[in-house]
């Protein structure tokens, strides 16, 4: 489903596409849960990214805190 060249930006991307999608309707069942699970995955892809984003911005914080301190 996800490809190793996956990015924040193109995950977002995909989950706006299948958002749209299930709420256009007319798909089968199969391809619903399908969609579901794609969506999924792709969402907590985009969950690890924020949280990675984070930490760094949060290094990045305590390391010009220690440097006004020194």
């Amino acid at each position: 489903i996800m490809s190793d060249d996956m990015t924040y930006s193109k995950a977002i991307q995909r989950l706006e596409e299948i958002v749209a999608a299930l709420e256009r309707g007319g798909i089968s069942l199969d391809e619903t849960l399908k969609l579901y699970e794609e969506g999924a995955i792709l969402l907590q892809f985009c969950q690890q990214e924020l949280a990675a984003a984070e930490g760094k911005l949060n290094e990045m914080r305590l390391s010009d805190i220690e440097d006004k301190l020194s």
